[in-house]
């Protein structure tokens, strides 16, 4: 199934932030996770392009990757590093989390390195940003200042 996004930005010129939010039928979903992320760690936002996802949008602070933002045809989802403590933090919070990241969750934590979360849903976007919190607690706490 072709990716319109994908399809359409390998013609184009890097895009603004605002391009992406024109696309996206939930951004408002994404403005709420931006505005997160801005207000806990004031990160860079990169705008970035791999032939294989088209253009994304990276998260950058302390020094590493906190997540990355591609765009699907009506939703868009986030790829976030899971710290090796990770396990220890997620599998108490199970029972008040996404049956969307239930299911990911599950499939992917034993050996996975990242995992990647689908935002159609505010509690979705929720369980984005407590990832989001895990990776920022690494890579804070392993910044060479």
């Amino acid at each position: 199934m072709e990716n319109k996004w994908q399809t359409k930005q390998l013609k184009e010129e890097k895009p603004e932030l605002s391009t992406f939010m024109d696309f996206l039928p939930n951004s408002h979903y994404l403005k709420i996770l931006l505005a997160q992320l801005n207000r806990h760690y004031d990160p860079e936002v990169k705008i970035m392009f791999q032939k294989k996802f088209g253009w994304y949008i990276e998260i950058v602070q302390y020094g590493g990757l906190l997540c990355r933002i591609l765009v699907h045809d009506d939703y868009f989802s986030v790829i976030t590093p899971i710290p090796p403590f990770a396990k220890d933090y997620l599998d108490p919070m199970l029972k008040v989390m996404s049956n969307e990241f239930k299911a990911v969750y599950l499939h992917t934590i034993n050996g996975a390195n990242q995992i990647e979360m689908k935002v159609t849903s505010e509690a979705e976007m929720e369980d984005v940003v407590y990832l989001v919190s895990l990776q920022a607690k690494m890579l804070r706490e392993n910044q060479i200042v």
